[in-house]
């Protein structure tokens, strides 16, 4: 009975386990990011390893497995360049979307908040709403979380002084004009903005959020090793 419970409960851990793993790939992939980020990553990944696929008859589930982790691989490493790189992901925006055309904004009007995260930690990001004109047309619309700034563990600071400073550098952009919008020359209602044309952001990609995370963890190993041998030698010299 026991042996037959135990089967049971492993079975209902794998199925939901897949199922996590299962959700958590579909938010990464079609809801987090451009579908088309995956489709370039499996292109890429079936070009670079065109002959390996000469081995799907022989070998079907070792060549499918290896496809597959290539294709996690190579997907990671292109959405982590382009969150690093808002210049880079305007590029790949025109490249995508030939036909649209850039316009100028005759209203922009930007709404910086807080998303609370652990403890203290957290990050800063906007909303914009705007307004623009197409062949004497004007045409309203907003780009929800159009920049964000991520902050270290180590910072001390409240979340409302950070969203402040902020909200300064977001208004610098704008006065600036280091903006860009695009718009549908078909559907002129539809468009795009991209609040940084900066070539690289460090603090604005999520990637900064997971390296600072790691510095804190390498710290605090480091830390407990150093306390470990500090406690050793004491004892070898009594």
């Amino acid at each position: 009975m026991a042996g037959k419970f135990k089967k049971t409960s492993d079975i209902f851990f794998t199925v939901l386990g897949s199922i996590v793993v299962v959700g958590g790939l579909v938010v990464l992939f079609f809801i987090e990011n451009p579908v088309r980020y995956f489709v370039y990553a499996v292109l890429l990944v079936i070009v670079t390893n065109f002959k390996s696929l000469r081995n799907v008859r022989t070998d079907l589930k070792k060549t499918a497995q290896n496809l597959m982790v290539t294709t996690g691989v190579v997907y990671l490493v292109l959405i982590t360049v382009l969150s690093l790189s808002p210049f880079l992901k305007i590029m790949e925006f025109k490249w995508s979307h030939r036909d649209w055309r850039p316009v100028n904004a005759q209203k922009i009007q930007p709404f910086t908040s807080w998303d609370s995260g652990y403890k203290r930690k957290g990050n800063s990001y906007v909303n914009i709403d705007y307004e623009y004109q197409f062949n004497g047309t004007p045409y309203k619309n907003s780009e929800p979380e159009a920049l964000y700034k991520y902050y270290p563990f180590w910072n001390r600071k409240k979340s409302r002084e950070l969203v402040d400073e902020f909200s300064k550098s977001v208004s610098e952009k704008i006065q600036k004009r280091d903006y860009l919008i695009l718009t549908n020359p078909d559907q002129p209602e539809k468009s795009k903005l991209f609040l940084s044309t900066d070539l690289f952001y460090f603090q604005g990609s999520l990637f900064y959020d997971l390296v600072t995370g790691l510095a804190v963890f390498i710290l605090i190993f480091l830390g407990i090793i150093g306390a470990i041998f500090m406690w050793s030698l004491k004892k070898q010299q009594k």
